[in-house]
């Protein structure tokens, strides 16, 4: 996502009860955080593949690649 807008990502792992831990996000954040990470999906196509022959129009960064460029022209993210 970083390059998509010229940039080199600054990233790196932290084990969740090291980042929970960090004194920079409130109570708030860390609850929601938490909830996004137990109740993110990650699904694959591999038996629709299968039993339907479903091959899917977009790869996972094909339609994240879409959406934000759709974000962009419709200026809701500036770059």
């Amino acid at each position: 996502m970083a390059r998509w807008f010229g940039r080199e990502a600054n990233l790196r792992f932290l084990p969740w009860n090291e980042w929970k831990a960090l004194e920079q996000f409130s109570e708030k954040e860390v609850a929601q955080t938490w909830g996004h990470i137990v109740r993110s999906p990650n699904f694959s196509c591999a038996k629709a593949e299968r039993l339907l022959d479903y091959r899917p129009r977009y790869t996972s960064f094909q339609a994240a690649y879409e959406a934000v460029t759709w974000l962009v022209d419709q200026e809701v993210v500036k770059t």
